[in-house]
């Protein structure tokens, strides 16, 4: 029993650290900010829905995925890396806004809590590779090990669901240009994280010292 709680208290700072909610919250805010409170309610909603399911499908087969397909996690990760660098370029000079013009509502919704925000937004390759290496270690362990990591999921899932459910009320007070300088803002700082990815993969690569 204690062994499992402290699992899931390392396991929870972990996530924490690498899901960031209140930086995922100012991404939300920037990739939304066309949308009105329902819709931003449903991105919500559906958007860590599918972050969800794409972490659990990664914890429970993502190292075998992974394996079978011959990729290393350094590999994983600079292709990641890329990725995030080409998500921040269009949150600075504003390529996103394609959405709005998608003719059904319903499905444009379901476009945007796809992408960006289900990935890379949350189920990015941080989440991504720190689910994959919950799951390595618990190889071979209890279940109550297993479940402790679904759990911890399952609750970081909650909580940035609940803050980007409130988020909207952060976004009156922003304003349409408080938003969009937001978004630019953001978009920078991710790109500025997606090639240190890209660096740190290449540094453990070469057994360089740290950057």
């Amino acid at each position: 029993m204690i062994d499992d709680l402290n699992l899931f208290a390392s396991q929870l700072v972990t996530l924490w650290v690498v899901l960031e909610p209140l930086s995922h919250l100012s991404m939300f805010l920037a990739t939304t900010s066309h949308l009105d409170r329902q819709e931003r309610h449903k991105v919500a909603a559906m958007g860590t829905a599918f972050a969800f399911l794409i972490l659990v499908v990664f914890t429970l087969l993502g190292r075998m995925l992974l394996e079978a397909m011959g990729i290393s996690i350094l590999a994983f990760q600079i292709s990641g890396g890329i990725i995030l660098f080409y998500f921040s370029m269009t949150m600075i000079f504003g390529a996103m806004t394609r959405h709005a013009v998608t003719p059904d509502p319903e499905r444009r919704l379901v476009h945007i809590a796809v992408y960006p925000i289900a990935t890379p937004i949350v189920a990015g390759p941080g989440a991504i590779l720190a689910m994959v290496l919950f799951s390595d270690n618990n190889r071979g362990a209890p279940l109550s090990q297993h479940l402790v990591t679904v759990s911890v999921l399952v609750l970081m899932s909650l909580v940035l669901f609940v803050i980007f459910w409130l988020g909207d009320y952060i976004a009156k007070v922003l304003g349409e240009g408080g938003a969009s300088l937001l978004r630019r803002i953001m978009g920078i700082l991710l790109a500025a994280f997606s090639v240190n990815l890209v660096l740190n993969a290449f540094q453990k690569w070469l057994n360089l010292p740290p950057i």
